[in-house]
C-alpha cells in the first residue's frame, strides 16, 4: 500500500486530509461513530479499526472518554496523527500495528467493535472476513462504512482521475529543476540567480503556466493542477534552505501525485454498487456473521457510503 503510506506519512488523520485534519469529530462519519460507541453497554470497551490510518477513529473515542482499548491495524505505514497526540485520555490504551494487513493481524485479543471506514474493502475478504468473526467477542459487533457506487466520493474520485497531467506537471517539474541547478551553480545567491538567463527563463514558464490556470474562473479550473502549482509555489519559499533540502522537495512532487492517482483508482475500484453489496452480505455470512444489515448512509440527500453492520 504505497500510495497510501505515502499519504499517511504527511500526517493525515483522516483519508479526507484537511477535510478532516481534527479525525472524525465532526460531520456524518462522527455521527456514525458516537451513535455506534453509544450503544454499548460495556463498562469498558475492546475496539478494532480495521484500515486505520493514523488512527482516524481513535481522536472522537478520546473526546468520548470512552474506556478500554483502541487497535489500529493498516497495511501501509502509520502513526499516531496530531489529533490523536494532543488529546488526553488514560483510560484508553492506544495501540497501532503498521504495514499489518488484517488478514495477517494476530492476537489473542477478543473486540467488542471492529470498526472500519472505507478500509476493510481494500482486503482479500476471502482471508480478513473469517479472521475477524474470530476477533469478535461472543456480543460484540462489525460495523463498516464501505464506499458506494453512487457517492459523491466515487464520482469526484472518477473526475480526479482524469485531471492528471503529467506530460505538463514533468515539464513544470523540469523548470523547476533548470532553477534549482542555477541556484546551486549561484552557491544559492539570489542575486546572482536573477541574472541567470536559464533561471529567468524557467520561472517565466512556470509563471505563465500558473497564470493560464488561474486565469480561468473557478469552475473551469483543474482541481488537480490547481494543488500540483500550490506545490510548485511552495519551491518558492524555500529558496533559502540548503540544497539537499530543497532537492528533497522537488523530487517528492511528481511520486506524491502519481500516489495520488493510485488512490482514487482504489477508491474507485472497491466502490460497490446494489448488486456487489449482495454479493459481499453474502461473503459476510459464509465468513460466520450473523444479523447481517446493510443500507446507504446519505448526507445532505446523496448516498456517502454503505453502511453495514453484523455480529
Amino acid at each position: 500500500m504505497e500510495a497510501w503510506g505515502n499519504f499517511w506519512q504527511k500526517g493525515h488523520s483522516t483519508t479526507f486530509g484537511e477535510y478532516y485534519a481534527d479525525g472524525y469529530t465532526k460531520g456524518y462519519i462522527a455521527d456514525w461513530w458516537s451513535t455506534i460507541v453509544s450503544q454499548r453497554q460495556e463498562k469498558t470497551l475492546n475496539i478494532l479499526e480495521v484500515g486505520c490510518g493514523n488512527a482516524s477513529l481513535a481522536p472522537c473515542l478520546l473526546d468520548l472518554n470512552i474506556k478500554g482499548t483502541y487497535t489500529g491495524v493498516d497495511a501501509a505505514q502509520i502513526q499516531l496523527s496530531e489529533a490523536v497526540q494532543k488529546r488526553g485520555n488514560h483510560d484508553l490504551a492506544l495501540s497501532l500495528h503498521s504495514e499489518t494487513g488484517i488478514e495477517t493481524f494476530q492476537t489473542t485479543e477478543q473486540f467488542d467493535l471492529i470498526a472500519s471506514v472505507y478500509g476493510l474493502e481494500y482486503s482479500p475478504l476471502e482471508q480478513s472476513l473469517p479472521l475477524l468473526k474470530k476477533l469478535l467477542a461472543p456480543n460484540g459487533q462489525l460495523t463498516l462504512l464501505m464506499h458506494h457506487a453512487k457517492s459523491v466520493i466515487t464520482e469526484m474520485s472518477v473526475k480526479a482521475l482524469t485531471e492528471f497531467d503529467f506530460d505538463q506537471m514533468k515539464k513544470i517539474v523540469t523548470y523547476i529543476n533548470d532553477i534549482n541547478d542555477e541556484l546551486n551553480q549561484c552557491q544559492g545567491d539570489l542575486k546572482a540567480l536573477s541574472k541567470s538567463p536559464k533561471a529567468e527563463a524557467a520561472r517565466e514558464s512556470v509563471n505563465e503556466f500558473i497564470s493560464s490556470l488561474m486565469n480561468q474562473s473557478t469552475a473551469e479550473r483543474n482541481p488537480i493542477l490547481v494543488d500540483f502549482s500550490q506545490n510548485v509555489l511552495a519551491f518558492f519559499k524555500k529558496v533559502r534552505q540548503p540544497e539537499q533540502q530543497r532537492r528533497d522537495f522537488i523530487d517528492g512532487i511528481l511520486p506524491d501525485f502519481h500516489a495520488s492517482k493510485e488512490r482514487f483508482t482504489q477508491m474507485v475500484n472497491v466502490a460497490r454498487n446494489d448488486k456487489q453489496i449482495e454479493t459481499f452480505k453474502t461473503q459476510l455470512i459464509d465468513a460466520g456473521f450473523n444479523n447481517v444489515k446493510i443500507n446507504p448512509i446519505n448526507n445532505e440527500g446523496v448516498p456517502v457510503a454503505w453502511n453495514v453492520h453484523a455480529n
